[in-house]
């Protein structure tokens, strides 16, 4: 990080902060004689000789200084406290909207975190936009590309498990409910129907489960053992009386639990050792940051510390 021009009035070598990209026999920078508005340095030795200002932060920036008329060159300045969260925003391409999906504590250990967003509509193309957060002073959003989301089937998801539903999956009827009251007035012809505000989604899902035992066999026998071990982790997971994420690659997207657990074996000597599980779902809120947060939804970002050469070439990590 530069601190403008001057290093708040020291000498050479008096910037005080650590660039969090390493580069051999560089440590300072000097600007003499000049009006400047910003300043760009980056080991990718590929980056074209031209006056195009540059639009994102990549991993192998060391420095972007935009001057501001401030000691910052155009950082937080976040009145002093050091930054000590991530925040991860998420934009649908075409509206403009960012809304928070994931948050993870930051660690000047690690400069690369890795984070899946599985909460996601198929066929949606997504924006994202890393936010560190100081005490309760957000930074400046980092865009990122354009991304599709892709993907077939149907899948529950958790903050540590992503199940897909693969075989004889049979989906039930989907019930929109909402409440109501009927009340017949002795001088009325016809009844006053009150309704409340309650409207969410429920219905039943049915799914084959196979190990990946059976599966490798290809027909030709069923792993009993494997099998039963592989039911009895779906139903832990069904059964653990947490919220899970419904999504289906037509579209749908819900906040839900399940209950009632059913294990119907298949007839037959041969197959009786398989065995489909049905469970009812009922969707209990809108996937929005805050219920992920309130029902421990967000997963943990996986973390690296990564070194680099003099050409931005990744060393170790």
């Amino acid at each position: 990080m530069i601190i403008d021009y001057n290093f708040f009035g020291f000498e050479h070598g008096g910037c005080v902060w650590d660039t969090p990209v390493c580069t051999d026999m560089l440590d300072e920078l000097q600007l003499n004689e000049g009006i400047y508005d910003e300043v760009y340095v980056n080991l990718d030795t590929t980056i074209p000789d031209n006056t195009s200002k540059p639009t994102v932060w990549s991993l192998s920036t060391i420095m972007d200084a935009k001057f501001t008329g401030d000691l910052d060159a155009g950082s937080v300045g976040a009145e002093g406290f050091k930054v000590t969260k991530i925040l991860l925003f998420r934009s649908l391409v075409g509206t403009n909207q960012w809304d928070a999906v994931a948050q993870f504590e930051y660690d000047k250990e690690y400069n690369v975190y890795d984070y899946i967003d599985r909460y996601v509509q198929n066929g949606s193309t997504y924006q994202y936009a890393v936010v560190p957060v100081a005490n309760e002073i957000l930074g400046d959003r980092l865009a990122s590309d354009p991304i599709k989301a892709e993907y077939e089937g149907i899948f529950l998801t958790d903050k540590n498990e992503n199940r897909r539903l693969e075989y004889d999956i049979s989906l039930g009827d989907v019930l929109s409910n909402t409440a109501s009251s009927v009340t017949q007035p002795i001088n009325g012809k016809y009844p006053i129907i009150i309704f409340g505000t309650s409207n969410y989604r429920s219905g039943n899902l049915s799914v084959l489960p196979l190990s990946k035992s059976t599966v490798s066999m290809a027909g030709e026998r069923i792993d009993k053992f494997a099998e039963q071990i592989n039911r009895q982790e779906w139903l832990s997971f069904l059964n653990n009386c947490k919220a899970k994420v419904l999504r289906m690659d037509n579209g749908v997207l819900m906040l839900v639990v399940t209950q009632n657990a059913t294990v119907s074996h298949k007839e037959g000597d041969i197959l009786r050792d398989l065995a489909s599980i049905s469970f009812d779902f009922v969707e209990i809120g809108e996937l929005t940051f805050d219920s992920l947060i309130k029902n421990d939804l967000i997963p943990s970002a996986e973390r690296q510390k990564m070194t680099y050469d003099d050409y931005g070439g990744i060393i170790s990590g």
